[in-house]
């Protein structure tokens, strides 16, 4: 660690002002949520740390090229000129897709994103965030390439298996970027913008398969991948602007590196508070645990941690998302909705996930982390109601409309509470010292659940197979009220604490109940 002293902020008299307190001397942390941890509201810090916010953003950029991905597999299936290229030609004339190969291209982006995610755990610590963006965004490149010039099914899948290690590999870096170099008032707000971003994707991805994917050349599919070479040369060219996280400079005793970061991150202010939070923090945790692996996630109270992370991207896939957002157009087709019609409701739940984001904002800085406990009851009622509405005697259009509608709600409160939070989560429940093993870890779980629920969702709705259409809010509301229970007994409210706070929380074992009322000076005595 580097000889420089840590700043002297004994003198201070109040409670933390921005960064949180230090252990100089006992926090006297309220439990007014007005007045709690003298946080300053959204408006006071985004005017003192805009430019921390400019920079989270461009790294959550990165994030788009997940959503796009994920939304555009399907588009490309119904595109003709795709199905006949890869597909083969029956003697009617038809153009078909072997199912198997369909199910390996929707699959084999997620299984890279289970190698990026883990990859980036150890590569992270080692260069710095800004050097993992670059080599996500080089690999990304170069998978592009392979797409856009696909000429074989081989080809194209191998593509697809490249670009998603650098889409694991994007969702790690953005997370842990955003949690890292943000004050607390705007930490909540970074991390859900990577969720943001991700959505924005998706809708990408819907606008450039409704543009391009009725053309009788092959650039109906080639277009669509090209689109992505926009965001690797747009971070690239970046990237270099941005400050490296000054969590990763203490970490290597750089603290002058640190100071120059952090003076970057806000307006003519002192940073000598926040650095100092971060040099306690940094020695807290070093004294606690010397070394950083993913054995280490599963070890004294990071075990709690990397727990509470595992568990809110579990409910994430088994509240039903894989089936809303990736099988939304294709359930409108089967409830009876015409082609077009179900094609601009498909976009519909795209652009209203935007807005359920944006109104995100609010819920996660004023009301908190905990908001996840009303948000899973409002998912789990929406979700039962959309299959008890399947059961009603009499099934016909107006219900499937009701159905259709149901959805488009489901996504709203979904992106306000689950989707965003699940990122917040993940950015400020892990110890920075296992911070990219942890976040890492958390993605892996994301991408393993959604290969599973990818694999088994079409059996559940496909008339061919289960054919259970709304009946499949059954599955994933009993699944969701498992979720309801554990987000209320298990999940800590985070707002307003410094990194330091958490880790001397979690070293005490207080309850996930307690954390918003906890007074640290009552431990002193």
């Amino acid at each position: 660690m580097d000889a420089e002293k840590p700043v002297d902020s004994s003198h201070v008299e109040t409670a933390p002002v921005v960064m949180g307190s230090t252990d100089a001397e006992p926090a006297q942390l309220k439990a007014d949520p007005a007045t709690a941890h003298n946080v300053p509201t959204m408006k006071v810090a985004v005017a003192n740390h805009g430019k921390s916010l400019i920079y989270c953003l461009f790294f959550c950029m990165s994030a788009v090229l997940w959503g796009y991905d994920m939304q555009v597999n399907g588009g490309l299936l119904a595109a003709p000129q795709f199905r006949a290229v890869f597909g083969y030609t029956l003697p009617n004339g038809e153009s078909i897709l072997p199912a198997r190969w369909q199910a390996a291209f929707n699959m084999i982006a997620t299984v890279g994103g289970m190698i990026g995610s883990l990859l980036c755990g150890p590569l992270s610590p080692y260069i710095g965030r800004k050097l993992t963006l670059v080599v996500a965004s080089v690999i990304s490149s170069g998978a592009i390439f392979l797409q856009f010039f696909a000429f074989s099914r081989g080809v194209l899948l191998a593509g697809k298996l490249v670009n998603g290690i650098a889409l694991g590999m994007f969702l790690v870096t953005a997370c842990a970027y955003c949690s890292e170099s943000s004050p607390v008032a705007l930490r909540g707000l970074t991390t859900a913008m990577v969720n943001l971003f991700v959505v924005i994707g998706q809708l990408l991805g819907n606008c450039l398969i409704k543009a391009f994917g009725d053309r009788s050349d092959t650039f109906a599919y080639r277009i669509p991948f090209a689109f992505q070479w926009l965001f690797p040369a747009l971070l690239l060219t970046g990237v270099w602007f941005c400050p490296e996280s000054p969590y990763w400079y203490v970490q290597r005793g750089k603290i002058n590196e640190a100071k120059k970061s952090l003076q970057m991150f806000q307006r003519g202010e002192s940073v000598d508070e926040w650095l100092h939070e971060i040099q306690e923090t940094v020695r807290m945790e070093e004294e606690s645990a010397k070394s950083t692996g993913y054995m280490d996630c599963f070890r004294g109270t990071d075990l709690r941690r990397t727990l509470i992370i595992f568990g809110v991207w579990t409910i994430n896939s088994f509240s039903g998302v894989n089936f809303v957002l990736s099988y939304s157009t294709y359930f409108f087709e089967i409830a009876g909705l015409p082609t077009s019609r179900s094609f601009d409701m498909g976009v519909g739940v795209t652009a209203v996930g935007v807005v359920g984001n944006i109104c995100s904002w609010y819920v996660i800085n004023v009301i908190g982390r905990r908001s996840l406990v009303p948000g899973m009851a409002v998912l789990t009622v929406i979700v039962f109601v959309m299959a008890i509405l399947d059961v009603v005697p009499g099934y016909n259009h107006s219900i499937a409309w009701g159905q259709s509608a149901l959805i488009i709600v489901w996504n709203f409160f979904y992106d306000l509470t689950l989707g965003p939070l699940g990122y917040v989560i993940c950015g400020e429940m892990s110890s920075t010292r296992l911070r990219s093993h942890v976040v890492s870890i958390g993605f892996f779980t994301q991408n393993f659940w959604t290969l599973i629920m990818t694999i088994t969702v079409p059996y559940m709705i496909n008339p061919d197979e289960g054919n259970l259409r709304g009946k499949t809010g059954f599955i994933f509301g009993f699944f969701s009220v498992i979720a309801c229970v554990w987000t209320y007994f298990y999940l800590p409210e985070t707002k307003g604490r410094s990194f330091e706070e958490l880790d001397h929380m979690f070293a005490q074992k207080i309850p996930a109940r307690k954390f918003s009322t906890y007074d640290r000076g009552s431990d002193r005595g």
